[in-house]
């Protein structure tokens, strides 16, 4: 079994950054331009560092791949701590190192393969749409820009097509990560430049490149606006960004491995994705979304200042967006009724754990107080954390919209709620959680930094009846995921609910 991290260079993989390359770059430290090879030529330096001239800060380069990433930010930490659990414990491949390296060079259609029918499918279903939006381009003698490239078989293509190709990624290893490119280089002699770097701060000058593309990538972004204004920043003018399989929000979804992890795992809606894009000073060029029953979004937009334009695809593809978003129930049902998540990353509804649905709709299974461990109260956008075996898990976290179930309130009395949060984004303080029943807006909670706190909601006029449904929707006050909150969690989440009950 062969290292990950150790396996040696040969042939063309060992060659040095070209001076292409180091010539658009630039210092994340001071911004200033002038980056060169420390010691020796251009060509030995597959090893060693790249320092800039101006600040003096240097930049090393292992295994022909720089590294940008010298200070990740906590989202970024957070992000390759999710993808790493994926890694095999010891550093190799259980299925043998060079099958490994087969199935990367097959990706992303893995003609021959016999995998699991549901992961072939999805493998080769990005590929059919990554390809798509590329077709009818002449990318000859054209640099372009991977964004996530992760295991770089799109940057392969690229450069099977004649482009000079740049892969960005926050993983290095031969596993997931940028490491990967070299199998190409070696099998093809195709030329990978590979940059570790945080795609939010990329570390090259304004109009280096005529085309950013990226597949299944910019979803993963915890500030779209400001990916595309920096995707922006590095093309030239006119340059092409090309995205596809971005995931389109639906009401009821499934909740992808990565999210479990701790991934952000966004999702927008299609005229959502339209207004960031024009906002970041793009003009959409063509729009293929919703094929099927997937909700996923490809597009290409070119870097133009002007007024609106109506692109090829883009009525077809609202229509077909529409309709997903109208059967989007039906869909969830038959996914077993996951949870609601207003298009911001939530854990569904366990299928184990359905007591909800049957307390909405007969009434049965609820208590005077809402127990943490009673699950006919706490419907979508509500889960326990995650605790050891054994001990007790004394709340539940809420996303930005959730919904509770008490049991028919009293003609008078009030409603309590002992709720909290973490560290409140510095752009919103403090937290604001507008609370409804019934359809009735009975206030807003405003809650500061840690600690548990008690509301009292005035409940006149409410009638007795049906079990009451207590609407939770967030109104400021956004979370980073570098704040930890009560129990270790880190989430991007809303609030914590201790108990709700009446008085």
């Amino acid at each position: 079994m062969r290292s990950l991290d150790k396996t040696p260079f040969p042939g063309k993989a060992r060659e040095g950054m070209e001076k292409a390359l180091l010539h658009m770059m630039r210092c994340l430290k001071c911004g200033a331009d002038g980056l060169r090879v420390s010691c020796g030529s251009m060509e030995q330096a597959e090893e060693g560092p790249i320092v800039c001239t101006a600040c003096g800060r240097a930049y090393q380069v292992r295994n022909g791949i720089i590294d940008f990433l010298v200070d990740p930010s906590p989202e970024v930490a957070r992000e390759r701590g999710a993808f790493q659990s994926f890694l095999p414990v010891e550093p190799s491949v259980s299925v043998g190192w060079e099958e490994h390296r087969r199935i990367i060079l097959a990706l992303p259609m893995l003609e021959g393969y016999a995998l699991p029918a549901g992961d072939l499918e999805t493998w080769r279903r990005h590929g059919r749409e990554a390809f798509g939006i590329c077709e009818g381009l002449d990318f000859r003698g054209l640099r372009v820009l991977e964004l996530g490239a992760g295991r770089c078989w799109f940057s392969a293509h690229f450069a099977r097509l004649g482009a000079e190709a740049v892969a960005v990624d926050i993983l290095e290893d031969e596993v997931m990560g940028l490491g990967c490119g070299r199998f190409f280089e070696e099998e093809e002699g195709l030329r990978i430049h590979r940059v570790l770097c945080d795609m939010h701060s990329l570390p090259f000058r304004e109009g280096s490149f005529d085309v950013v593309a990226a597949t299944a990538t910019l979803h993963h972004s915890p500030d779209l606006s400001a990916l595309l204004s920096e995707a922006r920043r590095v093309l030239k003018p006119g340059g092409l960004l090309l995205a596809a399989n971005e995931p389109l929000y639906l009401p009821w979804r499934e909740t992808p491995e990565e999210e479990r992890k701790g991934a952000h795992e966004g999702s927008f809606p299609l005229w959502t994705w339209m207004r960031l894009l024009h906002r970041a000073g793009f003009r959409l060029a063509e729009v293929r979304a919703a094929e099927g029953l997937l909700a996923s979004l490809a597009f290409r937009a070119v870097k133009e200042e002007g007024g609106w334009t109506w692109p090829p695809g883009l009525l077809k593809g609202m229509s077909r967006y529409v309709a997903l978003l109208a059967l989007s129930p039906l869909l969830a049902l038959r996914r077993g009724a996951r949870s609601w998540a207003a298009g911001r990353p939530m854990l569904p509804l366990p299928e184990r754990e359905l007591a909800y649905l049957r307390a909405r709709l007969y009434g049965k299974g609820l208590e005077a107080e809402a127990r943490v461990d009673n699950p006919a109260h706490w419907g979508p956008g509500w889960y326990p954390p995650e605790q050891p075996a054994g001990q007790e898990a004394p709340f539940r976290w809420s996303g930005p919209r959730s919904l509770l179930l008490l049991p028919p309130p009293r003609r008078s009395g009030s409603l309590v709620m002992e709720l909290a949060t973490f560290h409140p984004s510095p752009w919103s303080q403090p937290v604001e959680v507008e609370i409804r029943v019934g359809g009735r807006k009975l206030g807003e909670a405003r809650i500061g930094r840690h600690g548990w706190q008690t509301y009292l909601f005035d409940l006149s006029s409410l009638k007795a009846g049906r079990p009451a449904k207590i609407h939770l929707r967030v109104r400021k006050g956004w979370f980073r995921p570098s704040e930890w909150g009560l129990g270790g969690d880190s989430r991007l989440l809303g609030v914590a609910c201790r108990s709700a009950r009446w008085e």
